[in-house]
């Protein structure tokens, strides 16, 4: 069965339902906006940040990526979240259930001067973090993801404005990228641990 999702204006207002593959052939112009997903999962006792290489059957073979995915039709974004940690990583919904939300990005990939990251989307990408306290409970799929590996987070931020990761980070995206690491750095090394609810 297709897989589907729901498409919108760039002000994010709803317009339609389609297939994800329909989505990524689209070949006219005024390609929607789609909802997204992305996770910092993080290796709490060592505070390491969790990156994975992607599988050659997805977008951007080989690249480095977040635990990160769609939202599908009818899933509000931590549902997609919570399902894509159990897919990519057999993160359990017990221990995805302490989410942290960090904020929204827009991105148009259609727009960036990157031709590696250039292609067919634009979303709106609603970002989490997750600190683990047993990183062995992690698994990947072996599909999606090929294997993993930590970085600190200073070595994690560089990877991402050096584009070494499928982020896409250029200067127009910098404004929505400085609140993200600020959150994220100050969740990492808080003693807290708890769940900080979404903002609409």
């Amino acid at each position: 069965m297709a897989e589907m999702i729901d498409v919108f204006t760039e002000q994010g207002e709803k317009i339609g339902t389609i297939s994800k593959r329909d989505y990524y052939s689209w070949s006219g112009e005024n390609l929607p906006w789609i909802n997204c997903v992305t996770c910092f999962v993080i290796d709490d006792e060592n505070k390491k940040i969790l990156f994975e290489k992607r599988g050659k059957r997805f977008l951007d073979p080989g690249k480095l990526d977040l635990c990160s995915g769609h939202v599908r039709s009818g899933e509000i974004p931590m549902q997609s979240m919570i399902r894509e940690l159990k897919e990519e990583l057999s993160i359990d919904q017990q221990d995805s259930s302490n989410l942290h939300y960090l904020g929204k990005m827009k991105v148009d990939y259609t727009t960036l001067q990157d031709e590696t990251n250039r292609k067919a989307l634009k979303c709106f990408v609603t970002v989490y973090a997750l600190r683990m306290r047993d990183i062995n409970k992690i698994k990947i799929d072996n599909v999606e993801a090929i294997s993993m590996g930590f970085l600190d987070f200073e070595d994690a931020v560089g990877f991402i404005q050096n584009s070494m990761t499928r982020m896409p980070y250029e200067e127009e995206l910098e404004n929505q990228y400085s609140p993200i690491f600020q959150r994220l750095q100050e969740y990492m090394f808080s003693r807290n641990r708890s769940h900080e609810p979404e903002v609409k």
